[in-house]
Parts: C-alpha cells; structure tokens; sequence
C-alpha cells in the first residue's frame, strides 16, 4: 500500500458544518406555533365539547404567560433600541412585529372557533351564557338580590385623574371604564371612573333555570353593567368599555446584592403590578373616547391594543370545563392506579429496599412520592429530610409533612425557590410556615433559579445510616401531578445517596463544587455530560457503528445542543426528538439534519417529563432529568441529570419514548420549514400515546390484582 492509499479504518471527514441563520426557527414564533397546536384541539370535531372548552381556556392562559414573560423582556430590549439578532436572524423589532401578527391571527382564530362551534355546541347541551338582554323580570330580581350583597359592597369605583390611575388597573383583571355625567344647580360635570372586577369574585353568576336541566350564566361584567347605575345615584352613566391589560412581568431581584431575598422579592412583587403594558384587550363595541383613555392610561402603542370579538379573559372556560352534572360531554376519566412495585400497606422503605421504583405519572399515582415524605416524618429512625421545592400546591401535603416533621425534632432543610415565576408569593408563605416550625430554609441560589427535583431522606437502620431519595422531571405537586406526565425514581442506592448529599451540601452550604459519582449538575456539568453522550454517539456513527439517541423533553433552544446535534445527524446518527413545545432546530436539511425527526404530543395530559436515551454499542445510557435543551436550564439553573441504572426501569423508559415516537394520533411531525403536520392516517389506524400507557397501566394493575394461588382452565368452546 503506497503512502497515498487511503486507510480503510479511517472514516472519511465530514464536511465543516457552517450554521447560518436559515438553520434556526425563532423562539418566540416557535412557541406561538406551539400554542397553534393547542388550539388545534379545540377545533376537534371528535372531542367532547368541554374537552374543547378546556383547551381553548389552555391557550388563553398561555397567550397571558407568553406576552408577560417573554413579550416583556422583547418589548424592553426595543424600547432600548438594540438591534442584535436572534439564532434566526431576527432583531428585537422584527420579532415584535411578527408576535403581534401572529397573536393577532390566533386570537381571531380563538374567537371564531368559540362563537362558531363552542357556544352552539353548549347552548344544544343546556350550557348557556345570558347575556343581560335576555333576562327574564324574575332573572333580573334574583341578580339585583346577588349584586346587592355580593358585588356592590365589594367593587370600589376609581376616577381617573391626573394621579397615577395606572395603579388601579390591576394585571389581568376586567376592567370597566364608564363616562359619568352629573353636577349639581343645574351645571353639567363629567368625569371617567374605573371599576376592577375583583379576581375574588367568581366571574360567572349562576341563575336558576325554571325549567331544570340547564346551566344557564351570567358573567360578572355583564351583572355589573346591569346595575352600574347604582355607584353613581342621580347621575347619567355611560355605557362601559370593557378592558383587559397584561404587564410586563419580566422583573427579577438582584439576589447578587441583596441583603433580605425575601423582602427584596416582596418589592419584586410590588413593581410588578406597576410595570409597563404590554397588551391592552378592549371588548368590541367601545366608544372612541373611552379607547383614547384606556391607551393613555396604560401608556400602550398601536401595536399593543387588541381589539377582542367577544368576551374577555377565555382562561374562565376552565370554571364550565369542569361543572358538574353534565360529566357526558367530557372525555371518559382514565384512573391514576397504584404502582404494581410497591405491596398494599408496604412501607415505602422496604419497598424501596428491594429495587429502584420507576413511576410514569399521571398513569400512575404521586402517592408513593408523597408517602416517602410522609412517612419520613412520622418514622423515629428518620433523622433527617433535605427537599428542594419550586411549584407547590395550594394545599401541600409535602410541606405539611416537612412542618410535621420539623415539629417533630427532625433536622429538616428546604430549598425554596423565591424566584419561581408566578409561584413566589406562595412560595414565600409557606416558607414563613416551614421556618415557623423549626425547619431550616434557604431561598435559592444566588444569580441562579433552583429547578432540580429532589427529596433526600437520612434513615437511621441498624446502626449505619441509610439514604432514601426521590429524583424526579415534575414539580413536588399533587395537583399537577395528576394533569402533567412527568417520570419519578425513588432509590436507595448507596452511590446515588453520596451524590445527593454532596448536591444538597453545594447549594445549601456554599461548598465547593465537586463532581458526582452518578449524578450531573448544571450549571457545573450537566451540558458537558450531555454533549459527550452526544458525541460518544457521533464517533461511533463515524466509526461504522450504529448509532442512535432519543429525547424527550419540553423546549429545544440551545444553539449549542442543537449543533452537536446537527453535528451527530451529520454523521450517520439517527436522531429521533419528542419536543412538547418550543423547537428551534429545523430536521430534515439535507446533509445537515436529514436524520433528524421532531414530533410534538398535544393531548389529554401536558407532556413534562424529560427522557434522554443514548444507544451506546447497544448498551443504552438512560436518564431523566429536570432539565430542558434550553440555555436557562443548562448554564442559569441548578438542575440535575439522573442516570436510570435499573435494567427493567431503561427498558420501561425505551418503551416510552417509542411509544412516543410511534404516535399518529396526537402526534405532529415538525417540517423544515418550520410547519407541523399530523400524519394523514384514519382514526381506526391511527395510534395514541396517553391511550396507549393508561391502558398498559391498567392491564399491569389487574394483572397484579389477580390471585396467583388461583388456576383458571381453558376449557373448549
């Protein structure tokens, strides 16, 4: 072999990959692309009507949580006249344009399929909003009765003066902005009066239906429209506009220097509700005058007023999602049934003892995880809890077991995180009730959010101590956990137990940090770990080998993640993504991404839990994690990656993703253009993911149910 002949055992280079910004899709338009598919829900024809109503009233919150947080944090760099571009080659200014355009669009698109389809829809079933014309004289008593005792005491009518009004126009409330006109001998006065609706006051008023059988309503602006009159005795009252405003929320405490968080956060909490506007909803029909006023008020730009073809605020359809009596127009409940690994009244530390215990929730039930922190409290040779929380719910059964706990003289320390997006007031409560009975807190991490998911549980056993843990994708919430899939690993391994110590003691106690046995963390390791796997996958495609990787995961944003990725798909890897929402890599380029695949699952469940599985010679490494391909989540965010060791847990987790990857029922495939498509197969062919795990869930619970001492025969037919 002369010295020019190739090796054979050398893979040939691959082509420099040169990204550009034809290579990426915005963010932004991405998530509004997401939302779109939301809304395709509610457009199904196949779906019960109040599952449709629930997921019209999805996408209004989102809508509301989008233009807060992130149109916020756009308008601000616009205002500052920056002009840097985007991955996908867009300024501040082009993107703000493009938003509203295509917010506009979907709004339209809300409102058509509401009055079009919904509203008819409900009225043929007996659900039906009145509207003040067509009260009957008895409706109209029973609702003065109800005004007079319930809304009137409680409304406090506003006048706009030249004082800073703007800070009577609550975020997210209806407001109602009426023309009054009076004076005394004989001289005419007019003036502009605010009324906020309350957001404790239900926005739909029950009325009796004479007849039986219906539900019929009136919403709150409508009743206080009707007896408006009342705030202003003797004098001439307009017609109100009715308006809705969003604001900036984009508003974060320096805790670089801050010297009390939790008071800093307060104030954080307090500027908020003062911010700048970021949209203006006006209902359809108000005056030109009471328009002028509203934008003045709230300081907005044309772009920012949205003019609304119907009701404000869609995020009340989720009150009629779930009225009772009429459960036939909602979808067949599927049961979050106990885990066939743990035996009835087992302790949750012996069943733990006999193996890891992998938990695919809502298919099955959160109880496990709340019975670790449960029992850990009550159980005397428990010495200690360390537990990280960032979302709970309103009713915490997890933070009343750690208060229990503390109470009983348990060494107990929390992690709450003050900075958690619309959860901090809350957060903040019970943070005072978990210091109150004895628990050590500690509010985050300076300059980063704590997202990680873990509970660590020190248990005393003959002896030595053993360490009990719970890593999980979802949030410490029995509420969502019931509406979110999201995937649990409860262990006792003793290496996985040194890493969660070490973990706790770095965002707790300061330490340096130092790498973990099993364990990765960002922002110290967690991307890097994440990249070799990567890249592990990409020698060997190079080498000949196959090679594969499957994700699931909630958002897809990092450049950098995504060019390993283009870079893996480059050379031979099969790339198959599960992204729920945001996704800004393009698949199907060719010489770029052609291996890649995207589908994206909109059903009965939000789609949470983050699943990375790396085929590695056909010895796969598997993990969860709390942690998207987002920048905040790798390099701003203290976040865990868990590897999944079990051999029956990897191969449950395969299963998932494949399930996944297999579904053309909910299913939309992402196009290189940056459209998603469902595929075009019939509803008898047609595979659905969610379905398909309710129905293994509960095949494995009667399964488990059936007596093993029993013999059934096959007998002939």
């Amino acid at each position: 072999m002369t010295s020019s002949s190739p090796n054979p055992e050398t893979p040939p280079a691959l082509p420099q990959l040169r990204l550009t910004e034809e290579h990426f899709i915005n963010r932004e338009l991405s998530w509004l692309s997401f939302n779109s598919r939301v809304l395709d829900e509610v457009a199904r024809t196949d779906l019960p009507v109040l599952e449709r109503v629930k997921f019209l009233a999805i996408t209004a919150s989102n809508l509301d949580e989008f233009f807060m947080v992130r149109i916020g944090g756009l308008q601000f760099l616009r205002e500052q006249g920056l002009r840097m571009r985007d991955n996908a080659g867009l300024t501040p200014t082009q993107q703000w344009e493009q938003v509203h355009q295509q917010a506009a669009a979907f709004v339209a698109r809300q409102y058509d399929i509401l009055q079009q389809q919904l509203v008819p829809l409900m009225k043929e079933k007996g659900i039906r909003r009145l509207l003040n014309t067509d009260l009957s004289p008895a409706q109209r008593t029973l609702l003065r009765e109800y005004f007079d005792e319930h809304i009137f005491p409680v409304l406090s009518p506003v006048v706009v003066d030249d004082s800073g009004a703007r800070a009577a126009i609550p975020a997210l409330s209806i407001v109602l902005l009426c023309t009054v006109t009076g004076g005394d001998n004989g001289q005419s006065e007019k003036r502009h009066v605010l009324l906020p609706l309350p957001a404790n006051l239900p926005r739909h008023v029950i009325v009796p239906d004479p007849e039986g059988g219906q539900h019929l309503y009136v919403n709150l602006e409508d009743v206080v429209t009707l007896f408006i009159g009342e705030f202003f005795p003797a004098e001439k009252v307009s017609s109100p506009a009715r308006f809705r405003v969003s604001r900036n929320t984009d508003i974060t405490v320096d805790d670089e220097s801050a010297f009390d968080l939790a008071s800093e956060m307060e104030q954080v909490l307090e500027k908020r509700l003062k911010s700048p506007a970021i949209r203006i909803e006006i209902e359809t029909g108000a005056s030109r005058e009471h328009t002028r006023i509203i934008r003045d008020l709230c300081g907005a730009r044309s772009a920012q007023i949205y003019d609304i073809p119907g009701e404000l605020d869609l995020r009340a359809y989720f009150q009629i999602a779930g009225i009772s009596g009429f459960e036939e127009l909602k979808v067949d409940p599927w049961d979050s049934l106990p885990t066939t690994a743990i035996t009835p009244g087992e302790s949750i530390f012996d069943a733990i003892k006999r193996g890891d215990i992998l938990l695919h929730h809502p298919y099955e039930s959160f109880d496990p995880v709340l019975a670790l922190v449960e029992e850990a409290a009550a159980d005397p040779n428990v010495i200690a809890i360390k537990q990280i929380l960032y979302r709970t719910a309103k009713n915490s059964r997890i933070i009343s077991a750690l208060i229990r706990a503390a109470q009983a003289g348990k060494h107990v320390t929390v992690l709450v995180e003050l900075k958690a997006r619309f959860d901090e007031a809350r957060n903040l409560e019970r943070a005072a009730e978990l210091i109150n009975a004895g628990a050590q807190i500690i509010y985050g991490v300076a300059g980063l959010k704590t997202h990680a998911k873990v509970c660590l549980v020190m248990r005393r056993e003959s002896g030595h101590m053993t360490r009990y843990m719970h890593f999980g994708t979802g949030n410490y919430n029995e509420a969502t956990s019931k509406l979110y899939t999201d995937i649990s690993l409860l262990t006792c391994r003793a290496d996985y137990g040194a890493d969660a110590s070490a973990f706790f003691n770095t965002v707790t106690g300061r330490s340096r940090f130092v790498h973990f046995s099993k364990l990765s963390m960002a922002p110290y390791g967690l991307r890097e770990r994440l990249l070799s796997m990567i890249r592990s996958e990409t020698e060997r495609a190079r080498q000949g080998e196959a090679a594969e990787i499957m994700l699931k995961m909630n958002a897809l944003e990092d450049r950098q993640m995504i060019t390993a990725l283009y870079e893996a798909s480059q050379a031979g890897v099969k790339i198959r993504l599960n992204v729920r929402g945001i996704c800004c890599l393009r698949p199907g380029i060719k010489g770029i991404s052609e291996n890649i695949s995207v589908v994206s699952i909109i059903d009965r469940y939000l789609e949470h839990a983050r699943i990375f599985w790396f085929r590695q010679g056909g010895k796969p490494a598997v993990f969860i994690a709390s942690a998207d391909f987002m920048n905040r989540n790798l390099s701003k965010r203290v976040e865990l990656l868990t590897p999944v060791e079990d051999k029956e847990a990897r191969k449950r987790l395969q299963h998932i993703l494949e399930v996944h990857f297999a579904d053309t029922a909910r299913g939309r495939v992402l196009k290189a253009d940056g459209t998603w498509h469902l595929p075009n197969i019939t509803a008898a062919k047609a595979r659905r993911s969610q379905e398909q795990f309710a129905r293994e869930t509960a095949k494995r619970t009667r399964q488990a149910n059936e007596s093993p001492d029993v013999l059934v025969p096959h007998t002939p037919k």
